[in-house]
């Protein structure tokens, strides 16, 4: 058991240094995912095949291979369920080889992205012995891309039938189903009115450009009608704040971006790369439904997953922007019906530059 206890930590140390390198994409509710599963089995000392009708000691080292496939699904964001099916092949001590099985189910709860803990029931057979323990598994999972991920996990189950304590260790890839990170065209954002143009009658006058300065002293020629201009005929300008603002509403329980929030986040993505110089902070929301602690950690994950479609799908650098959740903390209304709590349930962000534009005649 030691040296299973140290392949375990080795595993997990593994996943946790990886973290920095994987990218972290958001599961969601009701997502669907299958998996391979490849991995080894530590018996206990006791444990015993049936070789031609004798019970042969199971060599309890390293030497039990497994592999086999899952089925999972997210109940919740931070709960999921799993049922699993691998075959073994295991040493006999001191010759031999037997053969077998173990199945099951877990239910686990993921304390971050990445980490997570669960507790379930297997049935193992090797050599035709069989019987039933309670399980529990720690493990670490990271994103490879939207739909794929790699996870590492290990643990100890403890029998019922027999008063055997096994560990196991392994490795899995897992694909996940389902309109995961959908977006959608992005509408254009409209173009800037532009101020039109004409070209004036030619004039028996001294005010070519009739901005009311006179030929002689016009240091501007040409001067747009409308605009406002100086003693010396040219256009006056004045300082304007130009503001974008960010407003994306979430479903109940959820952190997935809807389709319709992709037209605003297009139109701030534009913002940004016209005005290179500003960063952007995302504040995240919630509705005072359900744990505070939980719902601080939904408003920063409504956060996340807004930048996130900000990086991969329209190129804004990840330094640029960062993310706040505040929970519950701050409802932008106070009510408590269906309504008010929908409108609370939502990300907010604002940029704002100074901008200097010429001065319209009323």
């Amino acid at each position: 058991m030691k040296k299973l206890n140290a392949i375990v930590l080795a595993l997990l140390s593994a996943g946790v240094s990886g973290t920095a390198l994987a990218q972290q994409s958001q599961v969601e509710k009701n997502d669907i995912y299958v998996g391979a599963r490849l991995g080894v089995f530590a018996p206990d000392s006791e444990r015993v095949a049936a070789q031609n009708n004798v019970g042969v000691p199971v060599d309890n080292g390293l030497s039990t291979w497994t592999g086999g496939l899952e089925l999972g699904v997210m109940l919740t964001e931070a709960w999921e369920a799993r049922v699993y099916y691998d075959y073994m092949e295991a040493d006999l001590d001191p010759s031999g080889t037997a053969y077998g099985k173990s199945y099951g189910t877990d239910v686990l709860y993921h304390f971050n992205d990445m980490v997570y803990g669960g507790l379930g029931l297997t049935s193992t057979d090797i050599g035709d012995i069989a019987d039933k323990s309670v399980r529990l598994t720690v493990g670490h999972r990271s994103f490879i891309n939207n739909n794929l991920a790699w996870r590492v996990e290990g643990g100890v189950q403890q029998g019922f039938d027999e008063d055997y304590t096994e560990g196991f260790a392994n490795v899995g890839l897992q694909y996940f189903f389902g309109g995961r990170n959908a977006v959608t065209e992005a509408k254009p954002r409209p173009a800037a009115a532009q101020p039109t143009e004409t070209t004036p009658a030619p004039q028996q006058t001294m005010d070519s450009d009739n901005d009311g300065v006179i030929d002689s002293r016009d240091k501007c020629a040409d001067t747009p009608r409308r605009y406002s201009v100086d003693a010396d005929g040219c256009t006056m300008y004045e300082n304007e704040t130009v503001r974008e603002q960010l407003l994306v509403e979430f479903d109940f329980d959820s952190s997935q971006v809807r389709k319709d929030a992709m037209e605003p986040i297009a139109e701030m993505a534009e913002f940004m790369n016209e005005h290179p110089q500003l960063d952007l902070t995302i504040h995240g929301h919630t509705d005072k439904i359900g744990d505070a602690e939980y719902n601080q950690w939904l408003s920063q994950r409504r956060a996340e997953s807004v930048k996130n479609v900000l990086v991969e799908s329209y190129g804004i650098s990840a330094s640029r922007i960062n993310t706040v959740g505040h929970g519950e903390s701050q409802p932008k209304v106070k009510g408590d019906s269906p309504a008010d709590r929908q409108e609370n349930r939502r990300i907010e962000a604002e940029l704002k530059v100074m901008t200097r534009v010429p001065v319209i005649e009323k």
